[in-house]
């Protein structure tokens, strides 16, 4: 299937959706290449603990805080709200939220245009009818807290860590540039954020279960979901069987019957699985070297990570990010 949103040639011969052409962010929340592909902009920015008078994003981007701790209080619509930490704040670009106060809170700003994360992911198109198909076929990003004006999204605690980790260093890649890669390499820690993101939402703003991509079978032992969830917030760790086996409170041989009963698999088996559709995210939305891509998936050589990548997939990890992208570029014309 071709998606045809019309695509039109600039002036240096990029190929650009002409449903995007006028969706750029303002220059207040950008980062803009220095040394390294000097004239590139991408369309986010990064801050810690950054003031948050006169937020100016309506029309220009949204912005995600996560607060670690501490609670922030925002005007919404003339209603007082206060959001507390651990948790996830999600304003869209149809909003300009209102700064009241905040009680020792810890946080990250991300301000970010959708297009950050692919280019093909405009308003326009994330507000379309289509895009679920699109997103689907493409295993493009939801937003859905955002899309659904959700404000507010919980955190559990074993991704706290993770979340953090990722905010730091991406605003790290965005700050120092150290090479060509910066900007994938903030998209990369950016898609950890917003994979989380995206579970928590589906955690506490559905049904609270489980459900894997690859079964589809509700788990109906909390146990077992705490193991799923520790192994989806460390996947990138040296996880061992102990670990995960400690996070869900039960022993090896109860582990190993729930996940064998719930997945089809051995938790480590999950575990790998899991591993592979992280990279496989790498790969189709960043240009990282696969080395790279090996280690933020928990791989500890590119051999074994490329081994493995083949054997569940058919395809070598350069072969599947080429074709991938390819696709894309086909049926959605970027």
């Amino acid at each position: 299937m071709r998606f045809n949103f019309g695509r039109k040639q600039n002036a240096n011969n990029t190929i650009i959706a002409e449903n995007s052409k006028n969706e750029m962010l303002g220059t207040k929340h950008i980062t803009t290449g220095r040394k390294y592909n000097a004239n590139k902009v991408a369309n986010v920015e990064c801050k810690k603990n950054e003031e948050l008078n006169n937020i100016e994003i309506k029309g220009q981007c949204f912005l995600l805080i996560f607060l670690k701790s501490g609670s922030i209080t925002f005007c919404l619509n003339g209603v007082e709200t206060v959001f507390s930490g651990p948790s996830f704040i999600c304003f869209d670009e149809t909003e300009n939220p209102t700064y009241v106060s905040n009680n020792k809170a810890d946080y990250y700003c991300i301000y970010f245009h959708p297009n950050y994360l692919n280019v093909n992911m405009t308003f326009k198109l994330l507000r379309s009818p289509r895009y679920k198909d699109v997103a689907s076929t493409h295993d493009l990003f939801m937003l859905k807290p955002f899309l659904d004006r959700c404000f507010n999204v919980p955190i559990c605690e074993s991704y706290i860590n993770t979340i953090e980790d990722a905010c730091v260093q991406m605003q790290k890649e965005l700050l120092e540039q150290r090479d060509w890669y910066w900007s994938c390499r903030g998209r990369s820690h950016f898609m950890i954020v917003i994979i989380a993101l995206e579970r928590m939402y589906e955690m506490y703003g559905y049904d609270k279960k489980v459900i894997t991509e690859e079964t589809k079978k509700e788990i109906c032992d909390s146990r077992l979901n705490d193991a799923v969830v520790f192994i989806e917030a460390n996947y990138m760790k040296d996880l061992t069987l102990t670990q995960i086996s400690n996070a869900a409170g039960i022993n090896h041989a109860t582990l190993t019957e729930l996940s064998k009963q719930y997945l089809g698999v051995t938790i480590m088996e999950y575990l790998m699985q899991h591993r592979i559709k992280m990279a496989k995210k790498e790969l189709t939305f960043t240009g990282i070297p696969i080395k790279e891509v090996a280690s933020l998936c928990g791989f500890k050589t590119v051999q074994h990570f490329s081994r493995v990548f083949k054997e569940a997939t058919g395809k070598t990890p350069a072969v599947y990010r080429q074709e991938t992208v390819e696709k894309r570029k086909n049926e959605l014309g970027l």
